[in-house]
């Protein structure tokens, strides 16, 4: 099978075949990565078997993830991404929580529609497996220290420790709103009615807007 062409090809066209080819390829490694890792641990899964599974090259395998953990969980590098082209400015911090919820919402609608199984599946093979726990924690760092240096550079006249804490508490919602998405089929109202089903936009958005009700109650 021929070598896709890099998705980071600037000469990609917005839509069309190429696009699509560089998508469908990206799910496929994700897939055959998810599917081999859900039969043992990840240290004994190696990128090779994950590109035969997917029917394409080594090669074409780090053109799209620079490693075997990232194809089960890219969705912190689409964030760490992100970040380094987010307009995140502004007089205070309650504007930057704007800006960086913003910044997630457009992460979120980039790329193909989520599917609520693969996540659950996902978040399960987190919970079991201590070698993808240890990468996921070490990407939620990532991304708070690259969220914590671009705002920061941004805006130059705030305090940059409350900026730190501002991107710390930022990261911590982004998790728990995945984790919200993840278990809504077991979320049931007081009176033990189940509750309806949410997008992962609906559960980011309801995630933030506990977080509000807990820090400032009242308002």
């Amino acid at each position: 099978m021929p070598d896709p062409e890099s998705p980071d090809d600037p000469s990609s066209a917005p839509e069309g075949v190429r696009q699509r080819r560089n998508r469908e390829t990206r799910e496929a490694i994700h897939r055959a990565a998810i599917e081999l890792v859900g039969t043992c641990d990840v240290r004994e899964v190696t990128v090779a078997q994950i590109a035969e599974r997917a029917g394409v090259s080594r090669r074409t395998f780090f053109r799209y993830y620079a490693n075997k953990e990232q194809a089960i969980l890219p969705g912190h590098q689409n964030y760490l991404t992100a970040i380094g082209k987010a307009d995140l400015v502004g007089a205070t911090p309650h504007e930057l929580l704007r800006a960086i919820d913003a910044l997630g919402d457009r992460v979120l609608a980039q790329g193909s529609k989520p599917e609520l199984d693969e996540h659950e599946h996902v978040n399960g093979l987190v919970l079991r497996d201590p070698g993808l726990r240890a990468y996921a924690v070490t990407q939620d760092l990532a991304i708070s220290e690259r969220l914590t240096e671009r705002l920061t550079e941004l805006n130059p006249g705030l305090d940059p420790r409350e900026l730190g804490l501002l991107a710390d508490l930022s990261v911590t919602v982004w998790r728990r709103g995945w984790i919200r998405w993840a278990s809504q089929r077991r979320a049931v109202a007081p009176d033990g009615t189940p509750l309806p089903h949410e997008s992962p936009a609906e559960s980011h958005r309801r995630t933030r807007a506990s977080l509000g009700r807990i820090v400032r109650p009242g308002a």
